[in-house]
């Protein structure tokens, strides 16, 4: 931390970064995957129209981290991981004017819609937002321009992972595939903004060429390799209302480790909002899995029949 204070790398700059070592990371790690021609992959959709879709998630990836970024500069973590919450109804606004509008309707339905949104689920969802509110409502301050970009950051990350939610990419392959194309595309889209926004490294480019610096960054864009696999993954596996209810967990352990790391003791106020947001994800991965137990008796006894 001393060193970045020395020498600051602004958050574009990292973004940037992260963005170029994931693709690296995803390349690498095709090399180790049971291969699946291109050709194939693209078969059932226009090439053009693939990188078309694969272009517009690449720019809504940019979006909404560069802005949760610039959010982060003038908000509290509090007001952060409140105005963060926003995403789910986003969502499911989008999906209802999907449904309205008859977009996508091969891959979501009314009834999947229907599944994704019932009432357990948004009682859930209630449950988790109150605990995390009951951590967070004495970390709030709103600067109007932090809001701004909060809010923008929430509407672009509600359209990546409805566009994600909605590709065909299925085997791990396609997956990493996917994910090493909208990085690199997502990378040539940040340098632009980086060349015109940001000078944190007019003078201070040779801090790259540290040995400590090399080996965080190497780190970050590894553990961000992991972590938007696994987003890809809990998105086309699940569905993307599933990954904000889980993703909320993470908050929970922020807490737990950083009181362990910093030997801090945790408050009433700290207890009672792990507990809820515990018992909201424990219940909703409950319900998502006597669903899926539902339909799978419900086809074999189709299939039987």
């Amino acid at each position: 931390m001393t060193f970045f204070r020395e020498y600051p790398i602004s958050s574009l700059t990292l973004t940037i970064i992260n963005c170029f070592l994931l693709g690296l990371f995803a390349s690498i790690a095709l090399q180790f995957l049971p291969k699946i021609s291109i050709k194939n992959i693209q078969t059932s959709t226009n090439r053009l129209e693939s990188l078309f879709h694969l272009f517009l998630i690449s720019i809504s990836f940019s979006a909404f981290i560069t802005f949760s970024n610039l959010s982060l500069q003038y908000n509290t973590i509090g007001t952060y991981q409140l105005i963060k919450l926003q995403v789910p109804p986003t969502l499911m606004f989008i999906e209802w004017i999907q449904l309205k509008l008859r977009l996508n309707s091969l891959i979501l339905t009314k009834e999947k819609f229907s599944q994704d949104y019932s009432l357990s689920i948004l009682l859930t969802f209630g449950i988790i937002v109150f605990g995390t509110l009951v951590n967070t409502y004495s970390d709030l301050y709103f600067h109007p321009l932090s809001v701004t970009y909060a809010c923008l950051s929430v509407i672009c990350n509600a359209l990546y992972q409805t566009m994600v939610q909605n590709d065909n990419a299925s085997s791990i392959y396609e997956r990493t595939y996917f994910l090493q194309n909208q990085t690199i595309i997502s990378t040539f889209i940040l340098v632009p903004c980086w060349l015109f926004s940001d000078s944190s490294f007019q003078f201070n480019w040779y801090v790259l060429f540290r040995w400590n610096i090399i080996i965080l960054l190497v780190l970050c864009g590894l553990l961000a390799f992991i972590v938007n696999s696994s987003v890809i993954w809990c998105i086309k596996d699940d569905a993307a209302i599933g990954y904000n209810m889980v993703g909320q967990l993470k908050t929970l352990l922020i807490i737990f480790v950083g009181s362990v790391l910093f030997g801090e003791s945790l408050t009433i106020k700290q207890i009672i909002s792990i507990l809820l947001t515990t018992i909201g994800g424990l219940i909703y991965v409950y319900i998502t899995y006597r669903t899926k137990e539902r339909q799978k008796k419900t086809s074999t006894t189709i299939i039987s029949k």
